[in-house]
């Protein structure tokens, strides 16, 4: 195969593909799997990616000796061309040329897309939110941190690919959202405030994902992938196991700072029914008005990242973007393009300071500042 005489670091264009069109550039081969066609022929799937995203493209058998020496990890300079999708399927690539580039190319260290939040903002944050919570509560919050490493829930990602997928930094990402907007739904309907706990639901929104920490890893070359422990386990069950197993060596820690045993349990509950459905990795369904809450806040989280990062890779002039979600066929994502200017409140506007009861309520929070909008929309839909 051929190849530039001196491999650059240019990235291929990742962009969904029209027919015809052609990306030069480097990767690196993310996932490697051998498969067999119901013709009984062998075939190759590899997920070339960088941090601008990834792209599956098959290998047929009469192409696949050239691609016997390329394993995951490996970088790559490749001549992608676009062809139209099969039976309904989004448009794919194909790779015309490729050749293998030294495994010292900085491409390997190019795979995970940098968090858009700076760290010092994600900090505050995380603070503010943690000033929500009653003394006793900020306790339980330290004993877990201090028993998991705060290093490591702070480099974790929050995904593979579906939604925060980067680190560091995806998992706190994704759970300082999830608390704020647990707390912001929970102020903006004040019939049920004072019948929350700010405890359960800020504390529960910051673990609901802990068992992240074990359930995936960075591997140089190739990404974020699931670790061989979450071949066997989830991260609900991991995160349950890793809370009682701090709550258990830091007991006496826990009782002298008056932390309730309900507010213990009720973080299990929470970690163990975030996913509402056993179908959907949860081994209960939410039981509490907390519970149900941060179920609908995780949602609202992970589904607006995964989509707003599919809408992000689409070039302007893309007429469809192509969302991949857990059913088995790709489909159209319509892209609607909002001109607005939102005039949002600091997260630190949250912080009202460590309270001393165990059980603080929401009563008497102060709504949210109105957000005004503009009212253009700029629409670009499939023609057909």
């Amino acid at each position: 195969m051929t190849s530039p005489d001196t491999p650059s670091f240019t990235r291929v264009s990742l962009s969904y593909p029209e027919p015809h069109m052609q990306s030069v550039g480097v990767v690196c081969v993310r996932a490697r799997n051998e498969k067999v066609a119901s013709t009984g022929s062998p075939y190759l799937v590899l997920t070339l990616g960088h941090r601008d995203g990834s792209a599956t493209v098959k290998v047929w058998s009469n192409d696949m000796p050239a691609w016997q020496e390329v394993r995951e990890g490996d970088a790559l300079w490749v001549r992608l061309l676009g062809k139209a999708g099969s039976n309904g399927f989004a448009p794919e690539w194909t790779v015309q040329e490729f050749s293998k580039l030294s495994s010292e190319h900085p491409i390997r260290d190019d795979l995970l897309p940098a968090c858009p939040i700076p760290f010092e903002e994600l900090r505050a944050r995380y603070d503010a939110l943690r000033d929500l919570l009653s003394n006793p509560a900020q306790v339980l919050l330290d004993v877990v941190m201090d028993y998991v490493g705060a290093e490591n829930y702070w480099r974790a990602p929050a995904a593979e690919r579906m939604h925060h997928a980067v680190a560091p930094y995806g998992l706190v990402w994704h759970s300082v959202e999830v608390a704020e907007v647990a707390v912001a739904t929970a102020r903006a309907i004040p019939t049920y405030a004072p019948q929350l706990s700010v405890d359960a639901l800020v504390l529960g929104a910051l673990l609901h994902d802990l068992g992240k920490i074990r359930e995936y890893e960075v591997v140089p070359g190739v990404g974020i992938r699931r670790s061989v422990l979450a071949e066997a386990r989830y991260h609900t069950t991991l995160g349950i196991e890793m809370v009682a197993t701090a709550t258990a060596i830091h007991a006496a820690r826990l009782e002298a700072a008056g932390v309730p045993a309900w507010l213990i349990q009720h973080v299990y509950a929470v970690i163990e029914s975030h996913h509402a459905q056993k179908e959907w990795g949860s081994p209960s369904s939410p039981a509490s008005r907390e519970a149900w809450l941060l179920h609908l806040a995780d949602q609202t989280s992970a589904k607006l990242s995964a989509l707003s990062a599919t809408l992000e890779r689409a070039t302007p002039m893309d007429a469809e973007a192509w969302y991949r979600p857990a059913e088995p066929r790709a489909r159209p994502l319509q892209r609607f393009d909002l001109l607005q200017a939102a005039a949002t409140t600091p997260a630190s506007a949250l912080a009202v300071g460590g309270r001393e009861s165990s059980q603080p309520m929401l009563e008497g929070d102060s709504a949210p500042d109105e957000v005004a909008y503009d009212d253009r929309i700029t629409i670009i839909i499939n023609p057909e």
